[in-house]
């Protein structure tokens, strides 16, 4: 048997354009899926701040917003590695520290939990035949 899963994956992020610059000129990330407790314990937040879906930062409420980040400064540096952001002032490296501390980028770090959340969350395709009966006799 052969499955198709990828525990690394590339990802371009929207904020403020990134996406739409010429690829040279883009800053990229680097996503790990998540373990199933991590993405439980996101998933929780999810719930505890009532959010279904894409979080858009400015569509919900400071408190809100408490549980989701609380999330950020646990779960970014063990999933995300980012590549090719550099500060104008000095060219110096944007860490994932840098995304987590800063309010600059509440934006982007709650972008790429997000995806995080995505690419841990398995989707029907992903685990087969979901709708057999637990008692079924698998197929030859």
């Amino acid at each position: 048997m052969q499955i198709a899963f990828s525990i690394d994956h590339p990802y371009t992020p929207e904020w403020r354009g990134n996406n739409e610059l010429p690829e040279a000129e883009r800053f990229t990330a680097t996503l790990s899926t998540m373990t199933v407790s991590d993405l439980m314990l996101l998933l929780d937040g999810f719930s505890e701040a009532g959010v279904e879906g894409t979080v858009e930062v400015t569509s919900i409420g400071t408190e809100q917003m408490k549980p989701i980040i609380a999330q950020l400064g646990t779960l970014l540096p063990k999933y995300v590695k980012i590549h090719n952001l550099n500060r104008a002032e000095d060219g110096t490296s944007v860490t994932v520290d840098d995304v987590i501390k800063f309010p600059y980028f509440l934006n982007l770090s709650v972008e790429l939990l997000m995806k995080l959340a995505e690419i841990s969350t398995p989707q029907d395709d992903d685990v087969g035949n979901s709708n057999a009966p637990l008692d079924s006799e698998p197929s030859q």
